[in-house]
């Protein structure tokens, strides 16, 4: 039997080009049983083939379409992906398959894994509607060698619920940048409170004001010990705190090489020369006056170090996990207390803190009364001095906010790129 011709298919099925593959199965079945009746077994094999020649090019249709849609649907998410990456020079290549997603990118470091993986997420969020599917990201290199590899599921619309149930990096990834984020703010929102309430204040300042004194008289190769309001030291230094305190910081190293984590390690050896100049290279005059700058200073620098301390990561033998969040409070405390505290000393609308806290003002054994009696330093020149630290620590506070924030948050450096473009 010759091939017939699409209209002549029609034509023999009772059909038109604008009928369906459920139209064509009715006609079908109807002329067949009325061509069995009158057992006419010409029209019956004409029908067979009909039937037979359109069931395959409908078949072949749809398939056609499908694949046409699975192509726009590549390129419509592809295009959205890359829209909202072309700032931090990303681009994705995405596969869409019956089960799940393909999305190759070129490049990326195992390090941008989890940040890479969860701004491509982000991305889907916004771009798929009612869906809950599986994403295979792929990063390979130039040669297309896999670099790695991770399978997320995204869940949006009426799926949304079930997202919690994946994706456990990218959440605890989610958790991260929002706790680094919103973790100084509001810890600066808790400083203001508690500067409220003096005695409190105070009691949590003047710890860190002892230890001000302690870290210049250890750094320095003298025995210290912080007490309640005051600080015990030795007059001759001793090569066994020397040693000790080389020690640690060679043992911190360690734990940080070990671990791989590099601020650590650069503030080791940054302490390592600091001790070492503070201990042989430096007199005992200008040790004495680094001793009594000290303690205010300590309430300065060290507390600003708890804060930019928060966004280090420790070794785990610190379990700084746990407790970079009672350093951030304290820090806070101390900072946003001593810097209000000198602005309004330098504005005149508060006294400078002579004396001690035994001997009252009067005491000419106060950090400051040495300083600026034995020392020489002005009046004005101690004001100017401690409000310049300040400002020197409040800047070095917010750049490391900012820069971590930058460093550890693609949605928000993918932000910054948007506004400024």
């Amino acid at each position: 039997m010759d091939h017939l011709t699409l209209d002549q298919c029609y034509q023999i099925l009772n059909l038109s080009p604008t009928s369906t593959l459920e139209d064509l199965e009715k006609n079908y079945y109807k002329l067949i049983g009325d061509k069995l009746k009158s057992n006419n077994k010409e029209d019956i094999n004409n029908l067979k083939q009909a039937y037979t020649q359109l069931t395959e090019f409908y078949q072949n249709q749809q398939e056609n379409n499908i694949e046409k849609e699975r192509k726009e649907s590549e390129k419509f998410i592809t295009n959205s992906i890359n829209q909202q990456l072309k700032n931090i020079g990303l681009r994705v290549k995405v596969k869409s398959f019956t089960n799940y997603l393909e999305i190759v990118i070129k490049n990326v470091k195992n390090n941008k894994k989890i940040l890479t993986t969860k701004l491509i997420y982000d991305s889907l969020n916004h771009i798929l509607k009612n869906t809950e599917i599986n994403v295979l990201i792929s990063s390979v290199d130039q040669k297309n060698n896999l670099i790695w590899q991770e399978e997320i599921k995204v869940c949006t619309g009426i799926y949304a619920h079930n997202a919690g149930k994946y994706n456990t990096e990218i959440l605890l990834k989610e958790a991260e940048i929002t706790t680094n984020t919103y973790s100084l703010p509001i810890a600066f929102l808790i400083a203001f409170a508690v500067n409220f309430i003096d005695p409190l204040a105070w009691f949590i300042s003047m710890w860190v004001h002892e230890f001000g004194h302690a870290t210049v008289a250890w750094f320095s190769g003298y025995r210290a010990m912080v007490t309640f309001a005051g600080t015990i030291m030795s007059f001759n230094r001793s090569l066994f705190v020397y040693f000790g305190i080389l020690i640690l910081i060679g043992l911190t190293f360690y734990s940080g090489w070990k671990e791989k984590k590099k601020t650590v390690m650069i503030v080791c050896v940054i302490l390592a020369i600091v001790q070492f100049i503070l201990t042989w290279k430096t007199s005992y005059s200008t040790y004495q006056m680094l001793l009594y700058f000290g303690g205010i200073g300590g309430e300065f620098y060290l507390s600003t170090l708890l804060i930019i301390a928060f966004y280090w990561r420790l070794p785990e033998k610190f379990y700084w996990e746990f407790w970079r969040f009672f350093a951030l409070v304290i820090g806070t405390i101390v900072f946003w207390g001593n810097f209000t505290k000198w602005h309004k000393i330098s504005v005149g609308k508060a006294q400078i803190p002579w004396g001690t806290f035994w001997g009252g003002r009067g005491d000419s054994g106060g950090d400051l009364n040495v300083l600026n009696n034995e020392v020489g330093w002005s009046t004005e020149q101690i004001i100017n001095i401690y409000n310049t630290l300040g400002f020197i620590c409040l800047l070095v506070i917010i750049g490391t906010y900012l820069y971590y924030l930058w460093k550890s948050n693609l949605v928000f450096r993918l932000q910054i790129s948007r506004f400024l473009s």
